[in-house]
Order: C-alpha cells, then sequence, then structure tokens
C-alpha cells in the first residue's frame, strides 16, 4: 500500500478518532461537550496519478459523533466534515478556509481541517434550511402545518445535502413528509426541470412512480419534493421480496429508457471506457500487486468495446436503494441528478453489479442478475445485447472497485480485489 493511504489509515479508524476529537476538538478541550461515540460516513480520497502531483492528495470524510455536555445526561449527535492533508499541508490549508466563509477550524495534530455542521463552505445557506423556526417558512405549499421534525438523510459535503421535513395532521392535511435537497451549484434548477418534464410523459402502470417536484428555491438551491410512503425495495427479503419485484423492476425500467429525454449531457462508450482507463490507473498505483488483472481487464473492455451509437435516456445512478415499493405494490424511483444520454444497459449493469456488495451467496446474486437481464430483455421484445451487458457490468465492476478504494471501509483492499475478480469472470458462460 502507497504511503499515503498509510498516513491517513488511523482517520479512518472509528473507535480511535473518537478518543483523538475528544482530545483535539475546542469544545471538548475546553470541557464543554463530551465525545462518546463515532461513525465515518463518506471517505473519499483525491488522489493525483502523476508522481509530482501525490503530496497533493488529501482524505475528505464525515464524522458522525455521538456525545453529550457534562452537566447533562442527554445524548446529542453533531456532524465534523473534515479533510485531512498530508505534512504541513493543512496550515495552508486552513488559512486559505478561513479567507473564505471563516467558520473552519484547524485541529493541527491531525493535520485537518474542519467544519462543524451546518458550516459548509460550499452552502452558507445550509443553516437556515435545518433551523425549525427558519424552515418552515421555505417549505413550499405547507400551509399552517405543524412542522415536527427535520431530519438529515444523506449530506454530501461540499456537494449537496437531503433533508426530511415532517409534518403534523391538521383539520384538512394528513400527515406530511416533504424532501429539501440542496446544493453547492445550479443542479437542483436543472434536476427541476428534468423530473416535470419525465413526469408529464410517464402515464404508463408499469412505470416508475416519481416524486412530485414542488418547487426550485433559487435562493437557497434547493429542490424541494414531495415525500412517498412505502418501503424501501433493499429492506426486502432478498431471495424473496426482490425476486418477487424482478419483471416489475424490469418492466418499469424499460419503460423509463423508453421516454423522450429533455436536453442532457452525452456518455460515448469511448467516454466510459477513458473514465475506467483512469480508475485502473490509479489503482494500480495503490495496489500494485493487481496490476496485472486490472491490466488484463483493461485489455479485455478495450478489445471487446461494442459498437453502439444510439444513445437514450438513463438514471445514471439507477441502484436497489434509489427504490421504493409504494402501498399499491408499484415501484417509486428517486434521485434524478445524474440523468444522461447513454447506453441504456449502464444502469441495468449498474443495478446488477450493485448487489454484489450485499451479504449474499455469489451463486443467489448471479441467478437474480441472470432473472433481471432476461426480464429486462422481454421487456424490450429480446433486442438487448447480451455482449453489451457483459461490457457494462464489467465497467460497473471496477468502478465499484474504485469507490472501495477511495471511501476506504474495512477491508478495502480486499473488495477491491474481490470486485476485479468479478470482472474478469466469463460472464456469458456464468450468466
Amino acid at each position: 500500500m502507497s504511503n499515503f493511504l498509510d498516513q491517513f489509515a488511523s482517520l479512518l479508524d472509528a473507535e480511535l478518532m473518537a478518543t483523538k476529537l475528544q482530545q483535539h476538538l475546542p469544545e471538548c478541550v475546553a470541557g464543554d461537550w463530551q465525545v462518546t461515540g463515532c461513525e465515518i460516513q463518506h471517505p473519499r480520497y483525491k488522489t493525483y496519478r502523476l508522481a509530482e502531483n501525490r503530496e497533493r492528495s488529501f482524505l475528505s470524510l464525515v464524522y458522525h459523533l455521538q456525545g453529550r455536555h457534562p452537566a447533562a445526561s442527554n445524548a446529542e449527535q453533531r456532524i465534523l466534515y473534515a479533510r485531512a492533508y498530508l505534512g504541513e499541508r493543512s496550515q495552508q490549508m486552513f488559512t486559505e478556509a478561513q479567507a473564505g466563509c471563516g467558520q473552519a477550524i484547524h485541529l493541527a495534530e491531525l493535520g485537518m481541517v474542519g467544519w462543524r455542521f451546518p458550516n459548509d463552505p460550499a452552502m452558507p445557506w445550509l443553516a437556515e434550511l435545518i433551523d425549525s423556526q427558519q424552515a418552515k417558512e421555505l417549505v413550499p405549499e405547507l400551509g399552517q402545518c405543524q412542522l415536527l421534525a427535520i431530519e438529515i438523510v444523506n449530506y454530501r459535503p461540499e456537494i449537496r445535502c437531503t433533508a426530511r421535513y415532517r409534518f403534523a395532521a391538521s383539520e384538512v392535511e394528513p400527515v406530511r413528509v416533504v424532501y429539501g435537497k440542496t446544493y453547492a451549484d445550479e443542479r437542483g434548477r436543472m434536476v427541476y426541470d428534468n423530473l416535470r418534464t419525465l413526469q408529464r410523459q410517464s402515464q404508463s402502470t408499469s412505470a416508475f412512480v416519481m416524486p412530485k417536484a414542488l418547487a426550485y428555491a433559487a435562493d437557497h438551491r434547493t429542490l424541494w419534493l414531495e415525500g412517498l410512503p412505502g418501503q424501501a425495495l433493499a429492506a426486502l427479503d432478498f431471495t424473496a421480496g426482490v425476486a418477487e419485484k424482478v419483471q416489475a423492476l424490469a418492466n418499469a425500467l424499460a419503460d423509463f429508457h423508453r421516454l423522450t429525454p429533455p436536453h442532457l449531457a452525452a456518455i460515448t462508450l469511448q467516454q466510459q471506457l477513458q473514465e475506467l482507463q483512469k480508475k485502473a490507473d490509479k489503482l494500480s498505483h495503490a495496489y500494485p500487486d493487481i496490476q496485472p488483472e486490472l491490466s488484463s481487464l483493461l485489455a479485455e473492455l478495450r478489445q471487446n468495446r461494442p459498437e453502439f451509437e444510439t444513445l437514450g435516456l438513463i438514471h445514471g445512478d439507477f441502484h436497489i436503494d434509489q427504490l421504493l415499493v409504494l402501498p399499491d405494490s408499484r415501484l417509486a424511483l428517486f434521485d434524478y441528478d445524474e440523468l444522461a444520454l447513454g447506453d441504456p444497459l449502464q444502469d441495468l449493469a449498474n443495478f446488477a453489479a450493485d448487489l454484489y456488495n450485499y451479504p449474499y451467496r455469489v451463486a443467489a446474486i448471479d441467478q437474480l442478475v441472470q432473472q433481471l437481464f432476461t426480464a429486462y430483455s422481454a421487456a424490450n421484445h429480446s433486442q438487448t445485447d447480451p455482449l453489451r451487458f457483459a461490457w457494462q457490468l464489467r465497467g460497473q465492476f471496477l468502478t465499484r472497485a474504485y469507490r472501495a478504494f477511495i471511501q476506504q471501509k474495512s477491508a478495502a483492499q480486499q473488495r477491491v480485489a474481490d470486485f476485479i475478480a468479478l470482472a474478469l469472470r466469463p460472464w456469458l458462460q456464468a450468466n
């Protein structure tokens, strides 16, 4: 493993970091707060392929801290977004951060610059969105409903934050849930427009249900979405519940791919191959032991790249956690941030590859992937190219290997090797 991975390794140990943050956070040193637990989310490495730039590599991650005030018995949760740097670079980066929003803290002993949630260097309006007094006035179409709770669903520092707003029932309104998804850029406006365009087209009873786009607030760069009741598809029993939904999922995905796309960026197979090459290069540098396997995989992807020019609508981030089973058994699909023009089989392969993240027998997942491909092919009148699907699936396994590397969760190196091994399997024979 490369030296920079070794230097950052301790920062990814949740138990160790609970102790270290207790020792170094200013509020803990002052005796105003005590850390009792720590969870880590969204660790990501920023790495550089050129040797002269590798010292600029850094780690960003989110610490979800449990703790309490020393004089109080009630527990409290806090979020700390941190970036860790090599050498002495944290001082320089802290100085730059202070010149920006001015809300950063410097944990010099840990080589870190940090921001306490909701302070975010790219989303200074975030504090207003999670303040119960201000948020009530920001959520559209609520009348006099009482705001019961604001829950952070997903926080990706400097990118976006999704919050769930729960409102009490009134004499004229049932209990209501609204989601606010705020972005560091103007992407929310595009997502709002695209979602409304697709909803106007999607009328089939077999199609995915899409959450209603309520409004886009430009001043807070926030997309407001109506909540939907249901059960997460990922929460169903894998071999029974999920398998029972394969046909409905395949039909809905095929319907989705037949929609007329709005104006979207295109992702060609050549562009995909270039991105896969970059990921393989970084993996080879981090894990030299698997370089031969990565070289074999890249050679196969280059040699067997299919010919495909008819790009269509793709979801771009289609996996099991994006799906909800509604009370009427229909499937709802969420998260339209990555819509693009591309090979529709990229969505199918994305979903299939993601199933191998779950702790089930590989043979059982293989069978489910085969069922999914067969059902999707039937929904497309058997016009789905198995060779193109195999190519996309291999690419998705390489992508998941790369994610395992940059996220550095437990047993990251083994997970990388496992995904590369899956990509090298003879998929047409195995499936």
